[in-house]
């Protein structure tokens, strides 16, 4: 319902994504709030069954209430969120050189209680930004400016929150503040609507939430923020919650599930997957685990780079070569987990066919797998050219293609169904990299 006030273009890709799904789950939450009420009108105040009549006539005055005054105020501020959230991932960019001015519209409109935040110049930093970056209300038109640090003076930090912190109060007559719903940042939250607005707080609204989200999942994208919080460390067990997430959320890439994410001081690999079998059938027995080892080699330290892409793509940064790096050689390890292969002892030779199918299909589809943890690679064709994984092995492939002039894209859709069957991998690679005798004129 509210997906149309995100202007396509105007944010970012891997905002959008996130700003969507909570539009998603708000136009639920609201759906559900809308039924509640209609449920309990079935019933006059005494007990007694309405008429149909009545009925409908106060479902009318709740379809109004609901679609059309409420309707035009969430529009709005879904619409000024999506925006402002676009500028914060624009500013973080360049938040050692410049902080944040709050601006109101600097009419007649505006509240009073607005126009004293109006000027507030602070680093992005500041825990200020995170409590009111607008909007900071229904139908709030206020903004934030970037400025040379050192053009304005600073404001003190503890009186613009203490400034922040009124400008969101309002007591009802219930004695709760109704405005503290618009303490949050939607950009650094990654959301578009307030995390604790009043639908939430509507019987059945957990159950509603988790059916919504369900669904909103099956697209495979996951939040990373849901997973890894706000903090600068992102911990093993972080991790860990993060990889099942996204395993939950895409159960194609794990054949038998993923069972497990560990961490280990070894020199032997970057990653590893691995999953056991029964020795008396031969049969695979419990699902994928995934191993990160927690060691630097190659100038690498696969855990710290994967932690740190996790971060940057929370907070909307670009990746580093590196951790693009570590995003490839994770999906190396999902390609490996999503194979159906039956359980057999390889051969050197096909466990190397294997490798290289396996490597070069992963360095040129690596970015499917970030897209869906809502970042964006910009140093694909560094690492189609010089990944960490099997170098020698996919430098003579590359070059074995170029010599059957085959392109790089058309390898990738013939070669990645092979993934499925590791058996016969060795021999159709051999069988493809044949030199085609040359037609008789």
């Amino acid at each position: 319902m509210l997906n149309g006030a995100i202007a396509d273009g105007k944010v970012p890709a891997e905002l959008s994504a996130y700003l969507k799904r909570d539009g998603h789950i708000f136009s639920g939450l609201k759906t559900n709030a809308q039924l509640q009420e209609a449920t309990r009108l079935l019933m006059t105040p005494d007990g007694q069954r309405r008429p149909y009549a009545d009925f409908e006539r106060e479902v009318l005055k709740l379809n109004e209430t609901y679609n059309r005054n409420y309707l035009e105020a969430e529009y709005q501020f879904a619409q000024h969120s999506a925006a402002m959230a676009a500028k914060w991932l624009e500013y973080e960019k360049d938040a050692d050189r410049y902080d944040g001015q709050y601006r109101t519209a600097n009419d007649d409109r505006v509240r009073q209680s607005h126009r004293v935040l109006h000027n507030i110049t602070l680093p992005f930093s500041d825990p200020f930004w995170s409590l009111y970056f607008p909007p900071n209300g229904w139908r709030c038109r206020c903004t934030v400016q970037q400025v040379r640090r050192g053009k304005y003076t600073t404001s003190d930090s503890a009186s613009a929150l203490q400034i922040g912190e009124e400008a969101t109060t309002e007591t009802g007559k219930d004695g709760k503040n109704r405005l503290e719903i618009f303490r949050f940042n939607p950009g650094k939250e990654k959301v578009l609507m307030p995390p604790a607005n009043p639908y939430t707080k509507i019987p059945g609204a957990a159950m509603a939430k988790a059916i919504i989200e369900e669904v909103a999942g099956k697209d495979g994208h996951i939040n990373v923020t849901d997973y890894i919080g706000t903090g600068k460390r992102v911990t093993e067990k972080q991790v860990k919650e993060l990889m099942m997430g996204y395993a939950k959320a895409n159960p194609e890439d794990f054949a038998h599930g993923l069972d497990d994410v560990k961490f280990a001081n070894s020199s032997s690999y970057l990653m590893q997957h691995s999953k056991s079998y029964s020795l008396r059938t031969g049969e695979w027995v419990n699902g994928s685990t995934i191993t990160l080892s927690t060691k630097e080699q190659a100038g690498i330290n696969s855990s710290k780079e994967f932690k740190s892409a996790l971060i940057a793509i929370r907070d909307g940064q670009g990746l580093s070569v590196k951790q693009e790096e570590t995003m490839e050689s994770m999906w190396h390890e999902i390609l490996h987990a999503k194979s159906k292969t039956a359980r057999y002892s390889m051969t050197r030779a096909e466990v190397l066919s294997m490798e290289t199918v396996n490597e070069f299909v992963a360095r040129h589809t690596y970015d499917s797998f970030v897209e869906k943890l809502g970042g964006k690679v910009s140093h694909k064709d560094n690492i189609i050219e010089e990944g960490l994984g099997y170098s020698s092995l996919i430098k003579g492939f590359r070059a074995q293609l170029k010599t059957l002039g085959k392109t790089e894209a058309e390898a990738v859709e013939e070669l990645t169904p092979w993934l499925d069957d590791y058996g016969s991998i060795h021999q159709k690679l051999q069988d493809y990299l044949k030199p085609k005798p040359k037609k008789e004129e």
